[in-house]
């Protein structure tokens, strides 16, 4: 991946539906360059899918939580947590973690109703010792994906002097 690949990325990471000519003359390449690119760094695994943002009071989805979970399972339990995270549509992402606490999971729900059930069925997994949950009040910034320009965090997309 050069240093056109990732300025691609970045153009596309929040949009992915921009047309490839807009990028192309963001980048001083042509459409198909730009197209023929985007699917190698698709094959390459690189770019691993797209995603819709939805809003999540539309689908009454609106309560979100962060749970801490500490468990003290191995091998088959741990394994079963996992299968269980992995299946549960609500649970959005699970964060193997280091410290006092094993997995951080993001979790969305209709309610705290349903959010309790969930817990519920969480901590009847033999292993688990302990959840910490904490519910977002609002969302203050929510990020479609990694920086792409950590060493420089006002990056503007424009090329350094070097570049040229």
């Amino acid at each position: 991946m050069d240093a056109v690949d990732l300025e691609i990325l970045s153009l596309i990471q929040n949009d992915a539906r921009v047309a490839h000519a807009s990028v192309g003359g963001k980048v001083g390449l042509t459409a198909p360059a730009v197209h023929a690119r985007i699917k190698r760094l698709e094959r390459e695994g690189i770019i691993q899918g797209y995603l819709t943002a939805i809003n999540p009071a539309a689908v009454n989805q609106a309560l979100l939580a962060f749970v801490r979970v500490t468990n003290s399972a191995s091998g088959v339990t741990e394994k079963a947590f996992e299968d269980f995270v992995r299946q549960e549509p609500n649970i959005l992402e699970c964060h193997d973690t280091s410290g006092e606490d094993s997995y951080l999971l993001k979790i969305r729900t209709d309610s705290a109703a349903s959010l309790r059930a969930l817990l519920g069925r969480i901590r009847d997994f033999p292993d688990v010792e302990r959840t910490v949950t904490s519910i977002s009040l609002c969302t203050i910034k929510e990020s479609g994906g990694p920086p792409l320009f950590p060493e420089t965090p006002n990056h503007t997309n424009s090329k350094s002097p070097e570049d040229s």
